[in-house]
């Protein structure tokens, strides 16, 4: 079967390489590089394992298109590893290919180029369930440890995989029992000193994670049923019309319970509590990304008459993804000049013109992570960020101590006009200078002489209530912010 599709395997391969060279870097990835250029223990956002792995690779090279092969291969990686857990279920040779080959040709396939945290957790957690799986028919211990290891990388990429270790330690206790004892006590040993080294980070760094997942980002949610139909809508995207179709007409074939009790172990807990949560957030496609091998192991029921139709269906899906995406990336900069997120899209595409501007401003910052991260990775010196509360990218709030600036000059480059009113509260004197890039007009504003105690009443205080408000049942180690400003 691979022989038949390593046409399609090829051209698809070349163009995620053609895209992944055009697409710009995005300020996810931006800011993910400021996480490996200020190693640490953990991060405001998520754990840490992203970061790390950036910082590895910046001894190959300091380039974004380095950090994203890991991407590129990471899904050649997770497509055999599909294939090597359906043999570990006694599937056919053919019918464990066919899945592992329709994960390379499905489009979400197409976007896993950006190097995220999702992509060390996808990776991880599968490498992770292969060996827990292989402990249980060779070498207990050395799987074992193994597993332990990969599903530790996996916690500290993001928390998610917390609901993937349920459903399979569900899964283990209904078919091995007693057996699997020794196995969950040696696996759950070794994931616990990850787990540790979190808690501790977070102890010590004002339970960073835990405020921001738990607390900041569930704030003022309502519910919304756009946001369930848009769930659904992803998980049919994802799994394709015709994907659910042919399973519903394949479905006598799902003759290997022990497959089936497997695949529903691992999906249904993360996809249940998704759910839920989609009756008032938004769920993004990324979300899902650690679940999709699983899913894609049901098509392993699919009935040998369904399989070229399949495929030829995804192609075609594919393709036009490819196509449209290939399209915007070669279109003329100035076809978007209309569009209201012209400035924007300069940031993201002609940034080295914005840096060429900047190069004689020191003491730097931005009112946005995203433009302190594209700006910092672009110009090649340490841009952060101020004046945003903000629940997203505060990795700021350690870095920068604004007591340190009270009564400093700083300059902020502001992609729109800044309010001058609300500078002239924290700045004694204000100019506003501008600059044209592509015929727009950037800003930058002197600022001279920050008034501390103003900006901490219109910042520091509103940060402190919605992001540094520890409840009373955590104990806290150190808080750098309350360090700073509030002892």
């Amino acid at each position: 079967m691979i022989k038949k599709y390593k046409k399609h395997i090829l051209i698809i391969s070349i163009f995620k390489l053609l895209i992944l060279f055009l697409l710009p870097l995005t300020g996810d990835e931006a800011y993910f590089i400021k996480w490996a250029n200020n190693l640490s223990t953990g991060y405001y956002d998520h754990p840490p394992m992203v970061g790390w792995l950036i910082y590895l690779m910046q001894y190959i090279k300091n380039d974004y298109i380095i950090f994203r092969l890991f991407s590129f291969f990471t899904v050649f990686i997770v497509s055999y590893l599909i294939y090597k857990i359906l043999l570990e279920f006694n599937i056919k040779k053919e019918n464990a290919i066919f899945p592992a080959l329709l994960f390379i040709f499905m489009p979400i396939d197409i976007l896993i180029l950006l190097f995220t945290n999702d992509i060390p957790l996808l990776l991880f957690g599968l490498l992770g369930t292969y060996f827990l799986l292989k402990s249980f028919k060779t070498n207990i211990y050395t799987n074992a440890i193994l597993s332990g290891i990969f599903l530790g990388f996996s916690f500290l990429s993001k928390y998610f995989v917390s609901f993937l270790m349920l459903g399979l330690l569900i899964y283990i206790l209904i078919i091995y029992r007693k057996k699997a004892v020794k196995n969950i006590i040696i696996i759950f040993l070794i994931v616990l000193i990850f787990i540790l080294q979190n808690l501790y980070f977070n102890y010590n760094s004002c339970w960073n994670n835990i405020m921001f997942n738990f607390f900041a980002r569930t704030e003022n949610l309502e519910y919304n049923m756009k946001t369930l139909f848009g769930y659904i809508f992803i998980l049919m995207y994802l799994i394709t019309p015709w994907g659910i179709y042919y399973i519903y007409k394949s479905k006598e074939n799902i003759n290997n319970k022990k497959l089936f009790v497997f695949i529903l172990s691992a999906i249904s807990i993360g996809l249940s509590i998704f759910l839920v949560v989609s009756l008032k957030k938004k769920i993004g496609l990324h979300w899902l990304l650690l679940f999709m091998p699983y899913i894609f192991m049901l098509f392993s029921f699919i009935k040998e008459k369904y399989k070229i139709k399949f495929i030829k269906y995804n192609l075609i899906f594919t393709y036009i993804h490819i196509t449209v995406l290939m399209v915007i990336l070669l279109m003329p900069l100035k076809q978007f000049e209309y569009n209201k997120k012209y400035k924007s899209i300069i940031l993201f595409t002609k940034t080295n013109k914005i840096c060429n501007q900047l190069e004689s401003y020191k003491n730097l910052y931005t009112t946005g992570y995203t433009s302190a991260s594209l700006l910092s990775y672009h110009c090649k010196k340490d841009i952060k960020m101020i004046m945003n509360n903000s629940k997203y990218g505060r990795l700021d709030d350690k870095l920068v101590n604004i007591k340190e600036l009270e009564n400093k000059t700083i300059y902020i480059f502001n992609k729109n006009e800044p309010n001058i009113k609300e500078l002239n509260k924290i700045f004694e004197n204000v100019r506003i200078d501008s600059f044209k890039v592509m015929n727009k007009l950037f800003y930058i504003s002197k600022c001279e002489n920050l008034k501390y105690n103003e900006y901490k009443k219109e910042y520091l205080d509103i940060q402190k209530e919605r992001f540094y408000d520890i409840p009373s049942w955590l104990p806290i180690g150190e808080c750098y912010f309350y360090n700073r400003y509030y002892k």
